[in-house]
C-alpha cells in the first residue's frame, strides 16, 4: 500500500477512535485522562533520572517525580532551569498543557451536562414527607405563599409539564415571605405517568396536590385529574400514610373523582382523598360575602395563616366529662368555637346542651398559636338583651349578573341566608335559558326567597342605573369562565365600573355591598376597594387547600362553616349582645354565648384606623384583595367592646 494512502488510512482511525472517545460519559473522560497524566508524570520521571543519572538536585526517583509534577502542572516552573534540562522541561510541560486543557474540557463537558439536566427538571427528588403539587395553574403559588405563611419547615415539590423556569419564578413569592421556612423544588414531567411520579417520590410524600392545567377544558380537566389519581395509587401502594387533595373545578365532578379512590374500586385498598370543588366554596364565600358587610374578610382570616387560625387541641383531664359551655368559659388566650368528636364529626358553636367533652375528642380553638392559651378563667353573667327591641329583619333585593358554574351554590346558600320573602333577581345575559331551567329546579326547594330571571344586558342595566341592579340592596358579579376570554377577568371588572357609574350617574350610593367575583387573582388588584366591596378570588380556595394539607382533620370544620344550612360567619352590630355603655369582650362573649352563638372578635379593626395606605401599598405588591379591610379575632378578654356605630361584632352562629 502506498504511503499516502496509509496516512490517510491512519488519520481516519485516528479521527475515529478520538470521536468514539470524546462521545464517552464525561466521568470516563475525566478518569481516563487522569490515569495518561500520571502515566505521563512517571514517564518523564524516569527519562529524567536516566538522562541525568548523577544530577546532585534530583538525587532519587521521589524528587524526580516532584520535579515532573511541578512542571507538568505550571508552564512558569521551567524558566529557572539550567541549559542542558531545558528540552525535557520544555516536553514535560507541553504535554501537561496538553492534558490539563483536555481534562479541563473533560470536567466542564461534564458541570454542563449536570447544569443542563437540573434546567429540565428530570433528575429524581430524594425526599421524605414532602407536599406533592401534581399539576400547576394560578392557585399554585398561592398555596405555596400560604404554606410558607403557615412557619412549618416542610419541602414543596411541584411536578407540572410548564416551562420550569416559568413554575420556578412563579413560586418565588413564597420563598420571600417573612419567617417562612418552605423550600420548593420543581421537575418536568408528566403526573399521569407512573414513572414521573416514582421520581419525585409520591410514595414517600405527607401529601399529594392534584391540580389541573388550566389549558384543559372542564371535562378535559376531569379526566386529567382522575387519570392521575389512578397512577398515584398504583404507585404509592396500599401501605401510603398520606392523603391526596383534588381541585375539581365543577361540583359535579366529584362523585367521578372520589370512585378513583374508593376501594376495591380502581385497585386493592383505598387511597385517602379529600375533593375541593372550587365552583362549591366559591359560591357559599359569594354569598355569605353579599349577607352582610365584612363576612369576606372575615372568612379570609380564618383561611390565612395571618397569626390567628384554627386548631385541634385535646381535651384536658379537667374538661373531660364538662359540657362545650364549660370549655369555652375557661379558655383564655383564646376562643374554643367547636369540638371535633371522636368520630371525626364537626360541631362547631354547638348548642348548649349537645355536646359533652370526651377523653378522645379535640377541641377547636382559635387562637395565635398551638397551646398559646390556658384553662381556668372564668366568663362573667350574660348581658340581658331585649331583642324584640331591635329592628326585624326586613326583605331584601339581591341581584346577580352573569353565569357561571357558582351559581347553583350562590343561589341555594341565598335562599336559606336572606330574610323570608327576599328577592334574587338574576339577570345572567346570554345565558337566559339556562337561568330559567336552573331557577324551576331550584325555585321549590327554596320557600323563603323569590327568584326571578331577567332577559336584559346587564352592561346596559348597569350603565343606566336601572332599579333592578343599581336599587338593590347587594350585587354579585359572576366571573368570566370562558376559555376563549383572552382578557382574562376584563368583563367582571368591566361591569364593577359600569355599576359604580350607574350608581354615581343616579347620585344613590346606598347599595350596601358589591361582590365581585374574578378567576384569576390578580385580576382583583386591578380597581381600588371601594368600603362595602369585596372581590371574590380563586385564592380563597387555595387558602382553604393550604389549610386541609397542613391538618386534614380541620377539614370538616371549613366544609361545615361553607356548606347551606350549618354553621355560618355573622357581623352584627353590638345592640343584639351588649346594653349601651362601657364593655369587655368577656362579656361580649359570655352574650353571645347565652343565644348559644361564639363571639370571634370585631369588625373593622378598631385599631387600625389611619392604617390604610400601608394595607393598600401591600395589596398592590402581594395582590392582596383585602385591601384596607381587617377584622381583629380573638382579642385579649379585657378588651373594650367598640361603642361608635361603625362597629361590628363577628360570631359563629347557625342558620
Amino acid at each position: 500500500m502506498e504511503p499516502r494512502r496509509l496516512e490517510r488510512a491512519f488519520r481516519a482511525w485516528l479521527v475515529y477512535r478520538l470521536d468514539q472517545t470524546l462521545g464517552w460519559p464525561p466521568i470516563v473522560q475525566v478518569l481516563l485522562l487522569g490515569v495518561l497524566g500520571v502515566l505521563l508524570i512517571a514517564l518523564f520521571a524516569w527519562v529524567e533520572l536516566q538522562i541525568h543519572p548523577r544530577d546532585v538536585t534530583i538525587p532519587d526517583a521521589a524528587e524526580a517525580v516532584w520535579w515532573t509534577v511541578t512542571h507538568f502542572m505550571d508552564g512558569g516552573t521551567m524558566a529557572g532551569d539550567l541549559p542542558y534540562r531545558r528540552g525535557i522541561a520544555l516536553a514535560t510541560t507541553a504535554t501537561g498543557v496538553l492534558i490539563l486543557s483536555l481534562l479541563t474540557a473533560a470536567l466542564a463537558s461534564k458541570m454542563g451536562e449536570r447544569i443542563s439536566d437540573l434546567r429540565s427538571g428530570l433528575n429524581p427528588v430524594v425526599e421524605r414527607d414532602h407536599l406533592l403539587v401534581l399539576g400547576f395553574d394560578p392557585n399554585v403559588p398561592l398555596v405555596a405563599r400560604e404554606l410558607a405563611r403557615s412557619g412549618q419547615r416542610s419541602t414543596l415539590v411541584v411536578l407540572a409539564t410548564a416551562d420550569k423556569d416559568r413554575v420556578e419564578a412563579s413560586l418565588r413569592g413564597a420563598r420571600r415571605v417573612s419567617r417562612g421556612k418552605l423550600r420548593t423544588v420543581v421537575r418536568t414531567g408528566d403526573a399521569r405517568a407512573e414513572a414521573s411520579l416514582l421520581r419525585v417520590a409520591a410514595h414517600r410524600a405527607r401529601a399529594a396536590i392534584i391540580i389541573p392545567p388550566p389549558s384543559l377544558g372542564d371535562q378535559a380537566s376531569v379526566e386529567w385529574s382522575l387519570g392521575v389519581l389512578l397512577a398515584l395509587r398504583r404507585v404509592v401502594g396500599e401501605d401510603w400514610t398520606g392523603r391526596a387533595f383534588v381541585l375539581a373545578r365543577h361540583e359535579e365532578a366529584v362523585d367521578l373523582l372520589r370512585l378513583a379512590a374508593e376501594p376495591d374500586v380502581a385497585g386493592p385498598g383505598a387511597l385517602t382523598s379529600e375533593i375541593i370543588a372550587a365552583d362549591a366554596v366559591i359560591g357559599a364565600i359569594l354569598a355569605q360575602s353579599t349577607r352582610e358587610d365584612g363576612v369576606y374578610f372575615v372568612l379570609r382570616h380564618l383561611l390565612a395563616f395571618d397569626g390567628c387560625e384554627l386548631y385541634l387541641e385535646p381535651i384536658p383531664s379537667a374538661i373531660v366529662g364538662k359540657t362545650f359551655d364549660f370549655a369555652h368559659a375557661s379558655l383564655d388566650g383564646g376562643i374554643a368555637v367547636g369540638v371535633i368528636t371522636e368520630d371525626g364529626r364537626a360541631m362547631i358553636s354547638p348548642s348548649h346542651s349537645e355536646v359533652v367533652m370526651g377523653a378522645r375528642d379535640r377541641l377547636v380553638v382559635l387562637s395565635s398559636g398551638r397551646r398559646h392559651h390556658r384553662f381556668g378563667a372564668r366568663l362573667p353573667a350574660p348581658c340581658e338583651i331585649d331583642l324584640e327591641s331591635l329592628p326585624p329583619s326586613r326583605a331584601e333585593n339581591v341581584a346577580v349578573i352573569g353565569f357561571s358554574s357558582a351559581l347553583p351554590h350562590l343561589v341555594r346558600e341565598l335562599g336559606l341566608a336572606l330574610p323570608p320573602r327576599s328577592t334574587v333577581h338574576i339577570v345572567p345575559g346570554d345565558a337566559h335559558e339556562a337561568a330559567v331551567q336552573l331557577v324551576k329546579r331550584l325555585g321549590p326547594l327554596l320557600p323563603r326567597v323569590r327568584l326571578m330571571v331577567h332577559d336584559a344586558d346587564g352592561a346596559v342595566l348597569a350603565h343606566g342605573g336601572h332599579d333592578t341592579i343599581c336599587g338593590a340592596d347587594a350585587v354579585v358579579i359572576l366571573g368570566e369562565e370562558s376559555q376563549d376570554d383572552q382578557h382574562g377577568d376584563a368583563s367582571s371588572l368591566a361591569m364593577l365600573l359600569r355599576l359604580r357609574h350607574g350608581l354615581r350617574a343616579r347620585g344613590d350610593q346606598d347599595v350596601v355591598r358589591i361582590v365581585t367575583e374574578v378567576q384569576d387573582p390578580r385580576s382583583a388588584a386591578h380597581v381600588a376597594p371601594r368600603p362595602g366591596d369585596c372581590i371574590v378570588s380563586s385564592d380563597v380556595v387555595a387558602m382553604l387547600l393550604a389549610q386541609e394539607v397542613l391538618e386534614p382533620a380541620v377539614a370538616p370544620i371549613y366544609r361545615q362553616l361553607l356548606s347551606p344550612g350549618g354553621t355560618y360567619v355573622a357581623v352584627r352590630s353590638r345592640a343584639h349582645y351588649l346594653a349601651p355603655g362601657t364593655a369587655t369582650f368577656e362579656e361580649l362573649m359570655a352574650s353571645a354565648r347565652a343565644r348559644g352563638e361564639v363571639a370571634l372578635g370585631f369588625y373593622p379593626h378598631p385599631l387600625r384606623t389611619g392604617t390604610t395606605a400601608l394595607l393598600e401599598r401591600r395589596r398592590l405588591e402581594e395582590g392582596d384583595p383585602m385591601g384596607g379591610e381587617d377584622a381583629w379575632l380573638n382579642p385579649p378578654r379585657d378588651t373594650a367592646v367598640p361603642e361608635s356605630e361603625d362597629g361590628r361584632i363577628v360570631v359563629l352562629t347557625r342558620y
